[in-house]
């Protein structure tokens, strides 16, 4: 017998579950994560399955700084009443989120449980938490993959854009950027790179939590800047008219069918004649457009395989969203 996927997704407001409902006393929502108070605590309520051989519990977290030390928040784990770990001190230093992975033994489950994860009485600093996931020992990383495909849903995003030539960081407010990609992986981007008809270019990474991102940008007569954009909207569809092609992929020497691909990406510039992207299930993708946009070539790799062509006809312009 298995769990169901489990996940707890902390960076979205209120958060995204699948299989779980969420409660916290001391504790609450910092954007894209939330913060545990000492004392404080986070449950959370799941489906599960008394027959369940083993589950994976892996949680995503760190313990903010006390200034420029290593801060102290410590972890208690607790299902059901049992204990799975006690006073645990994340990793990390407090930089960088970090994934913890425990076993929750079967025969602690039952049909409803409980998931509380509490931090210290005298923690000094606070916890803060992104993600929670919960899967089968023999379903290795479904709930992640299950969270990503939730997220999916909502692959539009519009970002506020500041530009800075480096090195003063005298930020100047930009135009906006606007994306959505949807090749029908279930996957949002993770890194974004283009080419404008201008001459200009650019290239950026996203946050996991995509919240943010950071890159730099070329203009069409050579001058280079950094780039940082702050979400302002994620949606399911994009606010403007986008683009979908029939796509063929090729390998042995001949094409095959691969679905549609969506497109609506706007930089705030020219318009681009050449766009590429990995998301964040590590698959990659690089085309080019044609000159009237009715057409892309260009090559996609998935993960753990080689790179194939990839090729693109216009079929019809997205329509725009109701109201």
């Amino acid at each position: 017998m298995t769990l169901s996927p489990t996940f707890i997704d902390f960076s979205a407001t209120p958060p995204r579950t699948a299989n779980a409902s969420v409660e916290a006393q001391g504790a609450h929502n910092a954007g894209n994560h939330w913060i545990i108070a000492a004392g404080g605590s986070v449950r959370a309520r799941f489906d599960g399955d008394a027959q369940a051989d083993e589950v994976t519990l892996k949680i995503r977290a760190l313990v903010s700084k006390l200034g420029s030390a290593v801060g102290y928040a410590p972890l208690d784990v607790v299902v059901n009443g049992q204990v799975v770990i006690e006073r645990f001190r994340i990793p990390g230093g407090g930089d960088l989120p970090q994934t913890m992975t425990f076993v929750v033994p079967g025969d602690w489950l039952a049909g409803e449980n409980t998931l509380e994860l509490r931090s210290a009485a005298d923690s000094r600093s606070m916890l803060w938490l992104y993600d929670v996931l919960l899967e089968s020992v023999w379903d290795r990383d479904a709930a992640e993959r299950a969270m990503l495909t939730d997220g999916a849903k909502e692959s539009a995003f519009t970002y506020s854009t500041d530009y800075s030539d480096g090195h003063l960081w005298d930020w100047e407010p930009g135009p906006r950027l606007r994306l959505w990609i949807d090749d029908g992986r279930e996957a949002i981007p993770g890194e974004l790179t283009w080419r404008g008809t201008d001459g200009s270019e650019g290239a950026l990474t996203f946050a996991r939590e995509m919240d943010t991102f950071l890159g730099h940008v070329r203009t069409a007569d050579g001058r280079w800047s950094q780039l940082r954009g702050d979400l302002v909207e994620r949606a399911e569809r994009p606010a403007e008219p986008g683009r979908r092609f029939q796509t063929s992929v090729s390998w042995d020497g001949n094409w095959h069918g691969a679905g549609e691909l969506g497109l609506s990406v706007d930089t705030g510039g020219a318009p681009i004649e050449r766009l590429g992207w990995r998301d964040q299930r590590g698959n990659l993708a690089s085309i080019g457009l044609a000159g009237d946009g009715a057409s892309f070539i260009g090559y996609v790799q998935r993960v753990n395989e080689g790179p194939i062509g990839y090729y693109g006809t216009l079929v019809r312009p997205v329509p725009e969203v109701d109201g």
